[in-house]
């Protein structure tokens, strides 16, 4: 009896170690795992284009700005910045090329004058499917090089959060250290607030030195595309982790090579 007692009891201590260490191996871990940034989704995604016109020498027609505009939805554009726009304000016999395409796509806008003589405006302009805040256009006052180029800012409200976009025309054949006083200019009159992405368009320059002084990645380093080499349409971002490059793509458009970047944007 004492024999078959301790047996059992032997027995007994056995299956409850046992299911101890079962329950030991399956305990489920309290412990979160952070997700690193890059294998997070971004909270919101961005296709922004950039189209130089500065080279578009003929007039603008209301059919080619209509093509031009189902292209941008076509492509799911959100922002558009757009350099060296020439416009006749109060000639009726010109098509206006910043109300025909506000008209065709509804988007918002906000046009920097850099000059304006005997009826004959130029600028730039940046379009939005977003709401804009404010807005600031800024010579390059005390750059020898500069004649009447400029930079116009716009805080773009993603929702998510704001984005400075930047539509630039640098001065033409300027020497590296005008290019890197008209990029100084751009950082310094910025209207970003700290941690805000910023992204800017334009006839960039190509030194890595100049642009690394924002500090700025240009989308060609991140994904080669057909405008590596195009002195009139290059796209830069700042990389403080809010902004993550996706993807590049040149688009053929009416009005020439137009560059479209997609981001993705993190709270």
């Amino acid at each position: 009896m004492e024999k078959s007692l301790d047996k059992f009891t032997s027995y007994l201590a056995t299956g409850l170690l046992g299911l101890l260490v079962i329950a030991g191996c399956s305990a489920p871990s309290t412990e979160k795992t952070a997700k690193s940034p890059a294998s997070r989704q971004p909270d919101l995604t961005l296709q922004v284009a950039s189209l130089n016109l500065s080279g578009f020498n003929r007039r603008f027609e209301k059919n080619d700005i209509s093509k031009f505009s189902k292209s941008l939805r076509k492509e799911q554009i959100d922002i558009l910045s757009v350099q060296g726009i020439t416009r006749y304000p109060g000639v009726e016999s010109r098509v206006d090329f910043v109300n025909e395409l506000v008209a065709k796509s509804e988007m918002r806008y906000t046009f920097g004058e850099m000059f304006n003589s005997s009826g004959r405006q130029s600028g730039n302009g940046i379009f939005s499917a977003y709401p804009m805040r404010n807005t600031h256009n800024d010579a390059f006052d005390g750059v020898r090089s500069a004649t009447f180029e400029a930079a116009l800012q716009a805080s773009v409200d993603g929702g998510v959060k704001d984005i400075i976009v930047v539509s630039t025309m640098l001065p033409s054949k300027a020497p590296e250290s005008d290019e890197s006083a008209c990029i100084g200019i751009i950082a310094k009159k910025s209207i970003a607030l700290p941690n805000q992405p910023m992204i800017v368009t334009g006839n960039l320059p190509h030194s890595d030195g100049i642009r690394e002084k924002g500090p700025y990645e240009d989308v060609a380093d991140s994904a080669k595309s057909a405008n590596d080499k195009d002195p009139h349409t290059r796209i830069w971002f700042t990389n403080d982790g809010s902004l993550k490059l996706l993807g590049t793509r040149t688009v053929e458009t009416e009005f020439g090579p137009m560059l479209v970047a997609q981001f993705g944007l993190f709270r």
